[in-house]
């Protein structure tokens, strides 16, 4: 398997992870959908019938988030590690399958899906055309919080929220505190686990080698000061020089 076919395998395990909870132990292990409906129980919060279609179509919505969350936290590691770049191809392959990768993690028979929170159509409701189209408001969200923050993390935070927020507002759904909380935390976790995976294809070497920086000299006069050798050279140097100076003076007045 050469390094390029690799990475882009890599993209595509890094995109289908996205359907998995990293609030749950052990992180990873099991359905968003399974674990939302569970934290709605938990928390004593009915989903109405007639608020469910609008909730099935914002977890779907929800996916394609994360799935853009996993582009946009690759940005940085790629502009550092160029071969990452492969791994866009995988999250290309996710897009053009998602509606068929939607329904398999809902299948119960998997034994971590949740088929009743899957979106009526998903081959309709989710061509690429439409993906494409969410992925462009998504950039525009996270370029303006770029733009606000030159701190990355707290830049990626102030993403998530908007990106939550536009979500809830654009499906139809009550986003009340406990689930604003639940989905911005998902969210986060998600991107820490990602952290860990892309530095985790970056060759050690790499550090080593291009990232490598000489130790800068901040002073050099404050350098030499402190060399014994410099000090003890100096001295007698400035002595010699007053003495002949000396002897000069005494014989153009003689």
């Amino acid at each position: 398997m050469d390094q390029d076919f690799y990475l882009k395998s890599m993209g595509n395990t890094a995109s289908q992870r996205a359907f998995f909870s990293y609030m749950a132990q052990p992180q990873g292990s099991y359905s968003l959908h399974m674990i939302f409906r569970q934290f709605l129980k938990q928390r004593r919060i009915v989903m109405h019938p007639r608020e469910q279609a609008h909730w099935k179509t914002f977890l779907a919505d929800y996916v394609l988030f994360r799935l853009y969350v996993a582009r946009h936290v690759l940005k940085g590691y790629a502009g550092d590690y160029a071969p990452l770049l492969h791994l866009y191809r995988g999250f290309d392959e996710v897009d053009e399958n998602f509606p068929d990768l939607l329904i398999k993690e809902a299948d119960p028979g998997r034994g971590v899906g949740d088929i009743s929170l899957l979106p009526d159509n998903p081959e309709t409701e989710y061509s690429l055309e439409k993906i494409r189209a969410l992925q462009e408001k998504f950039t525009y969200m996270a370029d303006r919080a770029e733009q606000k923050s030159s701190d990355s993390e707290e830049a990626l935070q102030t993403f998530i929220t908007e990106g939550v927020s536009y979500l809830a507002q654009k499906d139809k759904v009550p986003l009340y505190t406990p689930i604003f909380w639940f989905f911005a935390k998902e969210t986060l976790y998600y991107a820490r686990y990602l952290d860990v995976f892309y530095k985790g294809l970056i060759p050690a070497e790499h550090y080593e080698t291009v990232h490598a920086r000489p130790v800068p000299i901040e002073n050099e006069e404050d350098e030499y000061d402190e060399d014994p050798f410099f000090k003890s050279f100096r001295l007698p140097a400035m002595i010699f020089l007053f003495l002949a100076g000396l002897i000069c003076v005494v014989l153009a007045k003689g």
